[in-house]
Parts: structure tokens; sequence; C-alpha cells
């Protein structure tokens, strides 16, 4: 089961934050994750609490107060198959 976690500064639009949701999960539904296994958030966060180095490491051009960061935790699980075995209920 990924978890996406987004994280933006205040305020962004709903448009904004669901097209970076539904673009992240269309990369996991790419790379084999089932369609409705979707467990997501979006964090909007004031600038204060939400604080990152425009310049780092080298850019040429700042990132702007439209950074993103988007965190996914994944775990490769058991299979249904081998939930539902007995060796596995012992």
């Amino acid at each position: 089961m990924p978890i996406v976690t987004v994280t933006v500064r205040q305020p962004k639009s709903t448009a904004f934050k669901q097209g970076i949701l539904q673009s992240a999960h269309a990369a996991l539904v790419a790379a084999g994750v089932n369609p409705r296994d979707k467990f997501h958030r979006v964090l909007e966060l004031p600038a204060e609490d939400f604080q990152f180095d425009p310049m780092f490491p080298d850019l040429s051009i700042p990132r702007t107060d439209d950074f993103v960061l988007i965190e996914i935790l994944l775990g490769v699980g058991r299979s249904v198959k081998v939930k539902k075995s007995k060796s596995c209920t012992t």
C-alpha cells in the first residue's frame, strides 16, 4: 500500500493540489500499483513551517513558492495468496 504525502506552501488551489495527486497516482499505477490502492494526503503549510533552500544544490534558476515535496512510502508486502496460506496463520 503506497502512502503519498504532498507538501506545499499556502495558499494553493484545489486544482493545483489535485493535479499533483493525480500525477503521483498515475506514476504509481504505471509502476504496477493497483489503481484502487489510493492513500494520499496534502499538507498545505505556511511558509514558516515549510522551508527549503531555493538554490540547493547548484540550480541556475531558484525554486519558487510553488515548490512541491512528494514523499511516497511504498512497501512490497505479502501477496494475498501468502496471507491466506496456512503457514502464515501459525
